[in-house]
């Protein structure tokens, strides 16, 4: 079952100056944006895709056997 906790996010700082932010819930790019102050509106609206979290607790599921 997803979890209904708000995702966290991790960021990258890229060699053209743009900034990532990454959904540590389903490891997806959310934005990238010249500014990083813009990366906020992003997240507040991102919702992490059902069918990749299911794909990554699989994934881990492997891992761990």
């Amino acid at each position: 079952m997803p979890s209904t906790d708000a995702p966290s996010f991790s960021y990258r700082h890229n060699e053209d100056g743009s900034h990532d932010s990454i959904c540590m819930g389903c490891m997806v790019t959310v934005a990238s944006v010249m500014s990083e102050g813009l990366l906020a509106r992003h997240e507040a609206t991102h919702v992490c895709n059902p069918i990749r979290l299911h794909q990554l607790s699989q994934r881990d599921s492997q891992r761990s056997l």
